[in-house]
């Protein structure tokens, strides 16, 4: 198995050194697409690459939208355009909410258009199908976060006070401008609270460099997930045509793109699938940096979206007990952002997330988003667990549709 675990980390380190960083919706990106495709053609029964148009700008463009919003906000306001800046700030914090929280498309229709480009590969059973594992990852490189990279032990104060200031700006600036002429005490403060707005600077331009042009080389996040799913393919074919085929479950493995730029790759892709008959299962394998780190996700998308408990538990169960690999089960961690599983959940698959990575700001690996995504990063052991995870997980469903049909 760890040869096979060796094999995908030198595929990864090919592409890369191929195609270098894959911005979401580039042709960098498609070409990998292509690639991936190419790859998997001779093994799969169907494979095909498919198309989708995105805004990548807009997903990290909001922040300085919302550093500019502020300095204005805060010029306004010592104008005496309370409520004009209030409106801003309102304004702001639906746009944080809306595109970062929930990753909704707010902005998405005023950044350019782009071109990404899925994968699909898929291997039917032998029998009708009666069931549907989608493995998944994504093939875009991130963007490197600046802060991150270079401030990692500063980075949640910078993130966490920016965000607090504009809702305190928010907050204060409301309610000057609703009791400005109610209450008498509200012009003593109004001072005040532009001496505070004016401190709070020091905390929101920071935002204006928290994320550079520059992308990853994105081998742990997560280009090695992609070339996982795709080695399951594979491993199913061999054993089909060793005589040990499936029998109801299909198998199929998915490489997005945009997962970078807020799901968009996989929210495309699940808005051209059609309704399913069956069960359809999705394990999404993310950031595969530690094997001592491995958690199956219950929630997504900064824990607006419930993913499967079902199927996290049971991934965490032959993890522990069948292949003995510590492992948790927990939700994603608030401002961490999201995963394809989201996407898949919203479209009502029974859905997790492998993550071999600490999932919060003070554990996450020192390759995430930062230039140190490189091939050496990803971690044998953790790639090796998740083929060793799914192809058990593949061997138990397909049992349980046979005994469904046969009942």
């Amino acid at each position: 198995m760890n040869n096979r675990a060796q094999k995908i980390i030198a595929s990864t380190a090919q592409l890369i050194h191929r195609f270098g960083p894959r911005p979401p919706a580039s042709s960098e990106s498609r070409e990998t697409a292509d690639a991936l495709a190419d790859e998997i053609r001779h093994d799969a029964d169907s494979t095909r690459v498919e198309d989708f148009h995105a805004h990548p700008g807009a997903f990290l463009g909001w922040i300085r939208v919302l550093v500019l919003f502020y300095v204005a906000g805060v010029a306004l306001f010592w104008m005496g355009y309370s409520t004009i800046t209030a409106f801003l700030m309102v304004f702001s914090l639906f746009v944080l909410v809306g595109e970062f929280f929930l990753y909704w498309e707010v902005l998405d229709p005023f950044y350019p258009r782009r071109k990404g480009r899925n994968l699909e590969a898929s291997l039917n059973p032998e029998g009708e199908v009666r069931g549907e594992l989608i493995l998944s990852g994504h093939h875009d490189s991130a963007p490197i976060f600046t802060l991150l990279d270079r401030y990692p032990r500063l980075y949640p104060f910078l993130v966490n006070s920016g965000i607090a200031s504009i809702g305190i700006m928010s907050l204060l600036s409301g309610l000057h401008s609703y009791g400005l002429n109610r209450w008498d005490f509200m012009e003593i403060l109004t001072p005040y609270f532009s001496v505070l707005f004016t401190i709070q600077l020091l905390f929101v331009l920071p935002l204006w460099f928290f994320a550079s042009r520059k992308h990853t080389p994105g081998a742990g996040d997560n280009l090695a997930s992609s070339l996982v799913a795709l080695d399951i393919i594979k491993s199913v074919a061999r054993r089909r045509d060793e005589g040990n085929g499936l029998k109801h479950l299909k198998v199929t493995a998915v490489s997005w793109d945009a997962e970078e730029a807020g799901l968009r790759g996989s929210r495309a892709w699940c808005k051209g699938r059609k309704p399913s008959t069956h069960p359809v299962w999705n394990l999404n394998f993310e950031c595969l940096y530690d094997a001592n780190a491995l958690t199956l996700l219950t929630t997504d998308v900064n824990g607006s979206v419930t993913l499967s408990k079902d199927l996290a538990k049971r991934c965490h169960y032959l993890l522990e007990q069948k292949l003995g690999r510590p492992a948790k089960v927990h939700p994603i961690a608030f401002l961490s952002g999201g995963t394809d599983a989201g996407e898949t959940a919203r479209c009502g698959m029974h859905s997790t997330t492998l993550v071999a990575m600490g999932w919060d700001h003070s554990t996450h690996s020192t390759a995430y988003h930062t230039p140190k995504d490189i091939p050496e990063a990803v971690d044998a052991k953790a790639v090796e667990a998740s083929l060793e995870l799914t192809e058990l997980l593949i061997e138990e469903l397909d049992e349980e549709l046979m005994q469904l049909q046969a009942t």
